[in-house]
C-alpha cells in the first residue's frame, strides 16, 4: 500500500528489480479490518433492533442490505446466455465499501436504530447522520 513517498520509492525499486514476466497491478486498496468490524458492528445492533415479524441474524441483514444497495452485475456466459450476478462486498475497495456503510448507517437511522457504545467506539455514526 502506497501511503508515503518512502512507500513509493519502495514500489518503484520492486518494479525495477521484478524478472521480466512479471505482472503489476495498481488498484485502489480493499477495506481495511477496521472498516470491516465497524460494519459487523453496526450490523448486530440491527439485528438486535429490528424485529420484522422475527429477530434475523446480522448476516440475514448484509444480505438483505448489500441487495438494497448494491446494484446486480450482468454477465455473457460463453453460449451466449446472459447471468446474473449478486453484488460482492469483498469486492468493493476501501472508498466504495464506505460509501455503503453510510448507506447502511443511514438506512438504520432511519429506521430507529440506536448503535451502541461498542459500534460508536469503531466508527463515527454522528458523522453520518
Amino acid at each position: 500500500m502506497i501511503l508515503s513517498p518512502h512507500n513509493r520509492d519502495v514500489a518503484k525499486q520492486m518494479v525495477d528489480n521484478a524478472p521480466d514476466g512479471y505482472v503489476l497491478e495498481v488498484r485502489p486498496a480493499k477495506r481495511s479490518l477496521d472498516s470491516n468490524r465497524y460494519y459487523w458492528a453496526v450490523l448486530g445492533d440491527i439485528s438486535e433492533q429490528m424485529v420484522v415479524g422475527k429477530a434475523y441474524e446480522p448476516s440475514i441483514w448484509h444480505e438483505y442490505l448489500r441487495a438494497l444497495f448494491l446494484p446486480e452485475r450482468m454477465i455473457e456466459l460463453p453460449d451466449g446466455s446472459i447471468k446474473m450476478l449478486e453484488p460482492s462486498t469483498s469486492e468493493l475497495n476501501q472508498a466504495l465499501f464506505s460509501e455503503y456503510v453510510e448507506k447502511v448507517v443511514r438506512w438504520a437511522l432511519e429506521h430507529d436504530v440506536k448503535f451502541s457504545e461498542n459500534t460508536r467506539g469503531l466508527g463515527d455514526v454522528k458523522k453520518i447522520s
